[in-house]
């Protein structure tokens, strides 16, 4: 079931992860702006050719990369995206309390869930058609996120699965 939430992209971004948390620790606070809820911080362009994988996408697909933080202690709250049907997400910094949890049944009052358990330095493919929250508990959560912009605006999670695996990079 988790297939269709989310998927690992086989790839560990480790030098990206680092550049990601070194911009995080150099920016100013009011550098940050509000973005569907979040605080977001866009990245330039220069990361992406830092990354191999990330390289590569940009050569098939339009993007804009961001970082998305979530203070301690804040639900958001069940959803699914109305601007986009898929992402692509990397988890940059948590102190292992918060959680990224499907619902691919839809909401219920008793429902089957699905969690995302990020693994360091690893890229997910995010399905964000399908409902789901995030929980934080004690620290800020700083999320790498692209969204899909031009004229792959409306790339869908399984044309994003198709091209892990035509770049080599999914199953």
């Amino acid at each position: 079931m988790s297939d269709m939430c989310y998927k690992k992209v086989q790839h560990t971004a480790y030098p990206l992860r680092s550049l990601l948390w070194e911009l995080i620790s150099a920016t100013e606070p009011d550098n940050w702006v509000p973005y569907y809820n979040f605080m977001a911080l866009p990245i330039p362009k220069e990361f992406v050719k830092e990354d191999p994988f990330l390289q590569k996408l940009s050569e098939r697909r339009d993007f804009q990369a961001g970082l998305l933080k979530i203070p301690p202690h804040t639900v958001y709250n069940w959803h699914v995206d109305t601007d986009r049907n898929c992402g692509l997400n990397m988890l940059v910094y948590d102190d292992g309390q918060s959680k990224c949890i499907f619902a691919p049944e839809g909401m219920k009052i008793v429902m089957p869930t699905v969690e995302l358990r990020y693994a360091p330095n690893i890229f997910y493919a995010f399905n964000t058609k399908v409902m789901h929250t995030v929980i934080n508990f004690t620290t800020p959560r700083y999320m790498f996120s692209l969204e899909f912009m031009g004229k792959d605006y409306g790339l869908t999670y399984e044309q994003l699965l198709a091209d892990l695996k035509e770049l080599g990079y999914g199953s």
